[in-house]
């Protein structure tokens, strides 16, 4: 074990180890994205990502994940019954099949955005209409994977979705503001424009939250970073529509921005705060170790 390793366990077990505080919470963005870049090279100092404790750390990840995007979408399954759902193939008494089905399709979306990430497949149309299909099958088989032939409105927003007259053009703009942007955008910003534009686009008759969230997510594994949730407890959900609809209606992202970068740090936080105390490797983690070590000291 080298030093830095064993001087940093000494922190854990003396109950000085914080990531929170050693990244402390700011309201300006350019901090933010510092700071999650800062995070993400310690993920990176720990790769390649491998043992049973990643495994059941991205299962976690996974679940919580599928919880909280369905519950913002009115799904009643608790935090534990979504697990059971998943792992165990129960069936929850008094919860409908469509609120099963959800659960199950939403698991399977973040499966397939892994293997896309995983073997480098383009992002493009085809890609988006699976990834919706997956949200509805079993569900609403004629609308799973097709865009919207009617007119929308959304329920407690001031945005109007454009016409269903609208979306080919628009969804081809979103893949060229995609494809012109993907190699020189902060992934933190290009993740939070390609949700932003979908939701405002509103493709689909239903499932454009869910869809949103896994394609911005799909971009984030793209660059390395690990799945990155919005909770669905009220004052956050909240904090979510509130930024997302100014962004909507005042064409201001920046608080939108700040919003998902606020995530993000989370997630990887969360990350590093197992896989720091986990890794049986003296060879990983140096640079997490150190920087670690210095943020401490200052």
């Amino acid at each position: 074990m080298n030093r830095e390793k064993k001087e940093f366990l000494e922190l854990v077990s003396n109950n000085k180890f914080n990531l929170y505080n050693l990244y402390p919470n700011s309201q300006n963005l350019d901090i933010l994205l510092d700071q999650i870049n800062d995070l993400k090279i310690s993920l990176d100092s720990f790769r390649p990502l491998i043992g049973n404790h990643i495994e059941k750390l991205e299962k976690y990840f996974d679940e919580v994940f599928t919880y909280d995007s369905t519950t913002i979408e009115g799904n009643t399954l608790t935090l534990q019954e979504t697990a059971l759902v998943l792992n165990k193939g129960i069936t929850i008494g008094g919860k409908s099949l469509r609120e099963h089905f959800e659960i199950i399709n939403h698991q399977e979306a973040i499966e397939y955005i892994k293997d896309i990430a995983k073997n480098n497949i383009e992002f493009d149309k085809r890609v988006l209409l699976d990834i919706h299909h997956l949200i509805l099958k079993n569900i609403d088989i004629s609308n799973a994977g097709k865009f919207r032939n009617v007119e929308v409105m959304i329920s407690g927003s001031r945005h109007k979705p454009p016409t269903f007259l609208q979306i080919n053009s628009q969804i081809e703009e979103f893949f060229e503001f995609y494809n012109h942007n993907k190699n020189s955008l902060n992934p933190v910003i290009l993740s939070a424009d390609i949700h932003e534009k979908l939701v405002t686009i509103h493709p689909f008759i239903d499932g454009n939250g869910r869809t949103a969230r896994l394609i911005m997510n799909l971009v984030l594994l793209k660059y390395g970073f690990p799945i990155t949730n919005i909770s669905s407890q009220n004052s956050l959900r909240d904090e979510y529509y509130k930024s997302l609809e100014i962004s909507q209606t005042t064409d201001n992202k920046e608080l939108f921005y700040k919003f998902i970068a606020k995530n993000i740090k989370i997630s990887l936080i969360k990350y590093l705060e197992i896989i720091s105390i986990n890794s049986d490797t003296s060879s990983k983690g140096e640079y997490f170790y150190k920087r670690v070590l210095e943020l401490t000291k200052i």
